[in-house]
């Protein structure tokens, strides 16, 4: 059982640039500090929340003040960046880091960050796949030619390659059941968030993929299966409430007002039919069962219990805790961390613990 932090800088539209990072920076050193086991970096373009345009440039920065974290990307947007250029980057994160680089990648999903890099969204699925296929090939060939749909090249080596061998994890960020299905087709583990569909859509996809690695002789527990929820410790559930729920709502609010089809967002044409018709309707969903989309707050034993509902509902090995909810204030965030380092964290690990010795 991994246990990580996830950052998705939801407050950067408040705060000043500097002091977003550098209190990003001091939650990622009392991360390592606590004995978390990774922290997650997300990719997004010209809007918040969520604006980080390349989280590999961070990842260098927390490779080189960290030791023992584990460096997860959350995801890298394929079609946006030339593969090449992509292999180059991630490989030496990779080596800074003396392999500790997770590498979660995406086709996207944000019309305006398709529109403004003058990228046709519906081929996101095929740059995607082909982007795959020269990244890796990148790390694991030492020269090759490539005559695709969208890049051609010809004996082309990239340098440095990769400290892990043959590449770091990939993993693939999934929303729908077909992506679940071709994820595990493939052979690679998935990137799950509570904090964009319901558990029920997560739970449905997660049965998919397991239904197709059955077929193949193998067990959720053969996977890296890393599953993204908002977490916010305190001493009794009724600070966690005060402090959590506002935030956990106005992070919905604002992600109903960026979703493909909200008010002054087209749509694609196709190929995302899984969106809602109404991004409102998100909000309202999600202010009705904060905890059905993602959201486990209270006193260290509340959640403790929500977490492992969580479990027994999708199987995870690798939580990735988004503790920076919202507009949440930095020293709150830091002490929710402590919190639950000390006395949520070790009963996590003696559940998975107590699972593999019964097997």
């Amino acid at each position: 059982m991994d246990i990580g932090l996830m950052f998705l800088f939801s407050d950067f539209s408040k705060l000043s640039q500097k002091q977003t990072f550098s209190e990003v920076l001091e939650e990622i050193d009392y991360a390592e500090e606590l004995g978390f086991d990774s922290v997650w970096l997300p990719e997004h373009h010209f809007a918040t929340p969520g604006l980080l345009g390349n989280p590999l440039v961070l990842a260098a920065a927390v490779a080189e003040r960290t030791e023992r974290v584990k460096i997860g990307i959350a995801a890298t947007v394929l079609p946006f960046q030339h593969p090449l250029r992509i292999a180059e980057d991630v490989a030496l994160v990779d080596v800074l880091s003396n392999g500790r680089l997770m590498f979660g990648v995406g086709r996207g999903w944000q019309v305006p960050e398709f529109e403004t890099f003058q990228i046709d969204q519906t081929q996101s699925r095929e740059m995607f796949a082909e982007a795959l296929e020269i990244i890796t090939k990148a790390w694991t060939e030492d020269s090759f030619s490539h005559e695709g749909k969208f890049w051609q090249f010809k004996d082309v080596s990239i340098f440095p390659k990769p400290v892990q061998k043959p590449t770091p994890p990939i993993l693939w960020t999934v929303v729908t059941p077909g992506s679940y299905e071709k994820a595990a087709a493939d052979g690679y583990s998935v990137i799950r968030s509570l904090n964009f569909v319901s558990l029920d859509t997560v739970e449905i996809g997660t049965a998919a993929f397991e239904a197709e690695i059955k077929k193949q002789g193998k067990e959720l527990s053969d996977y890296e299966m890393p599953l993204t929820a908002k977490v916010y410790v305190a001493p009794t559930d009724e600070e966690a409430e005060r402090d959590a729920a506002p935030n956990a709502k106005w992070f919905y609010t604002a992600l109903s007002a960026f979703l493909p089809g909200a008010p002054g967002r087209t749509k694609p044409a196709s190929g995302y039919e899984q969106y809602p018709d109404e991004p409102g309707a998100v909000a309202q969903a999600a202010a009705d069962d904060l905890w059905t989309w993602g959201t486990a707050y209270g006193s260290p034993e509340t959640v403790l219990k929500q977490l492992r509902d969580y479990r027994a509902r999708t199987f995870t090995n690798h939580w990735m805790s988004w503790m920076r909810i919202g507009e949440l204030p930095h020293d709150k965030v830091m002490k929710s961390m402590e919190l639950f380092a000390k006395e949520v964290m070790p009963a996590l690990r003696e559940d998975a613990e107590a699972e593999v010795s019964a097997d």
